[in-house]
């Protein structure tokens, strides 16, 4: 969903005429939320395998399954590192496609306007 409301921007913005750098910012901050979201994503993936182990009565002393939250609570590093876990995500080619290619076309379609 964030990257089609990525598309519907870009291509609203350029059918009336927005002002390019307004829309590439709005670009930049849904690419952003999807690096959010994708690292969300992968944080519930490696607990779910987890507790999926767990089920299958793989022990392991230090921890207890279905603990999803606590134990990224417990683990969690400061907002710096968490900020950089975002871009680190953004910038997977998964995340990046589309929204570097809409900021590409956004300034070709504006230099075409002008």
């Amino acid at each position: 969903m964030i990257k089609l409301v990525s598309v519907l921007v870009s291509v609203f913005s350029m059918a009336f005429i927005a002002n390019g750098w307004i829309v590439v910012a709005v670009i930049f901050v849904l690419w952003l939320q999807d690096g959010i979201w994708k690292t969300f994503q992968k944080r519930l993936e490696t607990r779910v395998v987890f507790i999926e182990k767990k089920l299958k009565n793989e022990f392991d002393g230090d921890h207890m399954a279905f603990q999803l939250y606590s134990q990224w609570g417990d683990k969690r590093q400061g907002s710096v590192a968490l900020v950089k876990e975002y871009l680190l995500n953004s910038i997977k080619p998964t995340v990046a496609y589309p929204y570097a290619i809409l900021v590409l076309l956004v300034f070709i379609g504006y230099q075409f306007i002008q």
